[in-house]
């Protein structure tokens, strides 16, 4: 019983890179010599920025609240739209030629 080698799900990359970016981001708020690295924070939920509106609103008062929100929700966020773009290559790929459909060429 042979079963074919599953194939690399790329969908996963966005996601861990956004995921290790912005706990290298956090590292400059806890380690003081590492704090220029914060601002990588920054740009990170300006990437973010359907999501990081709730995390913008609530960074006046509850920080680590919106933190813990670009973190989880962030990379969900980017898990997600990986995951629509593999949906609508995987959707082009079954359309076949471009004269099948319509029945042209007959």
């Amino acid at each position: 019983m042979l079963s074919a080698p599953k194939r690399f799900r790329w969908v996963y990359v966005l996601p861990f890179i956004h995921f290790c970016a912005y706990l290298f981001s956090l590292s400059g708020v806890v380690v003081p010599a590492l704090q220029s690295l914060a601002v990588a924070g920054e740009f990170i939920m300006l990437a973010d920025l359907p999501v990081s509106l709730v995390a913008y609103a609530l960074a006046w008062k509850y920080s680590s609240l919106a933190g813990l929100w670009i973190l989880i929700v962030g990379t969900l966020w980017w898990y997600l739209l990986s995951r629509g773009i593999e949906l609508a290559i995987d959707r082009l790929r079954d359309r076949g030629p471009v004269g099948q459909d319509r029945g042209e060429g007959r």
